[in-house]
């Protein structure tokens, strides 16, 4: 295997080997910390060849953890817990969203993985697909192909968590709403 140097930016397997390290200096003592990850998570640990991605985001109000233990264990792996300044162009980093201006709907997450302790869940995929609609940078629309192909959403629903975000990210996610008339 080459050196981290030379792999990929935190693709699947780097950010796995980050998190297994998470898992194991969090110990086995403690409730379980529950990390609800959103945003390109989903396609990167899904398998999406070639995804790669600096950041973890972690949806706080779906999460469970303690911050003090969650930065320490996030150390041990290497990886900065929720910078609030400017931080290295290579360094992996957990950021902790709240709502604002993220908008992903209400949702009952999905357990993804767990290592020890750590418990990785995720929004259901029509949630994480609304809430790429209310951007749809290049790589955003990427990822909502992606998620559309391979989980086969219900896109209905897609348009019922779009008309619940509030007004001005639903008239944008409205507009982008056409990127999943192209893929039918």
């Amino acid at each position: 295997m080459p050196p981290d140097s030379e792999m990929p930016a935190y693709d699947k397997e780097r950010w796995m080997r980050a998190l297994e390290t998470m898992a194991t200096a969090l110990g086995k003592e403690g409730p379980p910390v529950k990390l609800c990850l959103i945003g390109s998570a989903a396609c990167l640990l899904g398998n999406m060849p070639g995804r790669t991605s600096r950041d973890l985001d972690v949806w706080k109000p779906a999460s469970s953890y303690d911050s003090l233990e969650l930065k320490s264990a996030a150390a041990a792996a290497g990886v900065v817990f929720n910078p609030k300044e400017s931080i290295e162009p290579d360094d992996p980093y957990l950021q902790i969203v709240e709502p604002g201006i993220v908008q992903i709907g209400d949702f009952e997450p999905v357990l993804m993985d767990r290592m020890g302790r750590l418990e990785l869940h995720r929004p259901p995929i029509e949630n994480i697909i609304a809430s790429k609609l209310t951007r749809a940078a290049d790589k955003d629309i990427q990822d909502i192909l992606y998620l559309l192909k391979a989980h086969q959403p219900d896109r209905q629903k897609i348009k019922e968590v779009v008309e619940s975000f509030p007004k001005a990210a639903r008239s944008v996610a409205e507009e982008n709403l056409v990127y999943l008339e192209i893929t039918h």
